[in-house]
């Protein structure tokens, strides 16, 4: 067989259309099949940094962060998990380090398998559940790098992020020839809108809240420092957020300037630059760019990698048939 008639068998195969002549806009938003690619992307860097945030910044400090003689023994954290409902602490507020490493050791393996994607949605229900246990038995190192994760780990549990590359699709085509005729490569929109709706509001609540929090001080209209253009010139002079000293890098007032006004309202009207196929490209682009040099510049944990583990979902779905009909 041809690449050609390999290509056109492959299209006659995973063809992720069906007739929607008759369905509104929002049938169509909601319920036309997707490819199942952008799922398996954001279930990948989502796993994977989240395994580099437990092997590089907690196992490192592991004993101090929550060990008997470290910054919170059993018991430190009763009364907020208490006043917040935080169910975990029930039955995972210890400080024996034997039953922390085992469970940090499983969390670890847990993370792996969702990885690789073997028996996917279990794996991700146990990576979430344990993830809670930890974020929650140690209130002092919760940021909001915690919340996000928290957050992506739940909503693809809802979906089947596990249908293509992963141990689960592999074994699947293996064990059954039948399973290999199968449009495996398509996906429910709704999982994907309902992540895409989500990063949406991140950025959008992000940059009204920078913006309308004068109003909310009593300090008047277009009063603060988003308004006025000062905001990442005293992020970069607070040596307990930048990573590098202004006096080591001395940055021009007008260039922070600009970046603060394109920053905020870039948030602001995010949800409205991917919602026009023209803009999105830019609107993503400048996303990535974005959070990587927020990473370079100031100390904010692992909440970088994991608002671009996110943006898997935005990978249109011309980009893998053209990827896939390259392959042969």
């Amino acid at each position: 067989m041809s690449v050609g008639q390999r290509s056109a068998c492959w299209m006659r195969r995973n063809k992720c259309s069906m007739d929607t002549s008759g369905w509104t806009t929002w049938q169509r938003f909601w319920h036309q099949p997707l490819r199942a690619e952008s799922l398996a992307v954001t279930r990948i860097l989502l796993a994977y940094f989240l395994l580099l945030d437990q092997l590089l910044q907690h196992w490192p400090h592991f004993e101090m962060f929550y060990g008997p003689e470290g910054v919170a023994p059993a018991g430190t954290h009763d009364d907020w998990c208490l006043r917040t409902w935080r169910w975990t602490a029930l039955f995972f507020n210890t400080d024996d380090l034997t039953v922390l490493t085992a469970a940090f050791w499983l969390r670890a393996a847990v993370t792996v398998g969702f990885l690789i994607g073997w028996h996917t949605r279990l794996m991700n229900v146990g990576v979430w559940f344990l993830t809670m246990c930890f974020v929650n038995r140690n209130h002092a190192l919760k940021s909001g790098a915690d919340d996000l994760l928290m957050v992506g780990l739940f909503l693809l549990m809802l979906s089947p992020s596990g249908r293509v590359m992963s141990l689960d699709a592999w074994l699947a085509r293996c064990e059954s020839p039948a399973a290999r005729r199968v449009d495996a490569s398509c996906v429910p929109a709704w999982p994907v809108r309902v992540l895409q709706i989500q990063l949406c509001m991140i950025y959008m609540s992000s940059g009204l809240a920078k913006l309308l929090r004068v109003f909310w001080e009593g300090d008047g209209p277009f009063r603060g420092t988003w308004w006025d253009g000062s905001a990442i010139h005293y992020v970069l002079c607070d040596v307990t957020m930048s990573r590098v000293s202004r006096a080591q890098l001395l940055v021009p007032y007008w260039l922070t300037s600009v970046a603060t006004y394109v920053s905020v309202w870039w948030e602001t009207l995010f949800p409205l630059l991917v919602l026009w196929r023209r803009t999105r490209p830019w609107a993503i682009g400048y996303g990535v760019i974005f959070h990587i040099g927020i990473f370079l510049v100031i100390e904010i944990g692992w909440f970088s990698f994991y608002m671009l583990s996110l943006y898997g979902v935005w990978i249109p779905g011309s980009f893998w048939d053209r990827w896939r009909r390259a392959t042969p």
